[in-house]
């Protein structure tokens, strides 16, 4: 996978990614957010399945997010402490990164500028981060991502939301 770079401005708490090919079945402009992607168990269940996959950032806010391939080595982990892993599942060619709020009118179209070109597969996907030097979330706040194909879905134990911040601001 090639290096990919985004800016992604939020309103919501959190960002989403999925692939549309995993997607079909929500209808275009589906409150998805309410009906499927609120409960604690509900999120749990997609970020399990790997079809619409979350994590929340904390705040809304101006993130830089970069992508990569593999996992992240030691001297990374050790820059970027909060992490969290998670997986997701590819059809199609893309995945699509969004606010979490975009799933309440739920999109069949995409910013060119916020799709990221990988295989179909499935994925482990580590995201790594650290408060910004103004220290407030979401403050430009710079979010790595990396990517590894995998060659089945892994087993994920989250019953809820995917939190990408330190224990102690929980």
């Amino acid at each position: 996978m090639n290096d990919t770079e985004m800016q992604l401005s939020t309103s919501g708490p959190g960002i989403a990614l999925f692939s549309p090919g995993m997607t079909t079945g929500i209808p275009e402009g589906s409150n998805f957010l309410m009906e499927e992607f609120v409960r604690p168990e509900d999120i749990g269940r997609h970020v399990r399945a790997g079809d619409v996959t979350a994590f929340c950032t904390g705040s809304p806010g101006n993130y830089h997010l970069r992508f990569l391939g593999g996992y992240p080595d030691e001297e990374t982990g050790g820059e970027y402490p909060v992490a969290l892993r998670l997986g997701v599942e590819i059809r199609g060619g893309e995945i699509w990164v969004t606010d979490l709020f975009w799933l309440s009118d739920f999109p069949k179209s995409c910013p060119p500028d916020q799709v990221v070109k990988l295989p179909d597969g499935f994925y482990h996907v580590t995201v790594l981060t650290r408060k910004p030097e103004s220290g407030r979330w979401g403050d430009d706040q710079t979010i790595l991502i990396y990517l590894q194909p995998l060659p089945e879905m892994p087993q994920l134990m989250w019953q809820g939301a995917p939190l990408l911040l330190p224990s102690e601001e929980w």
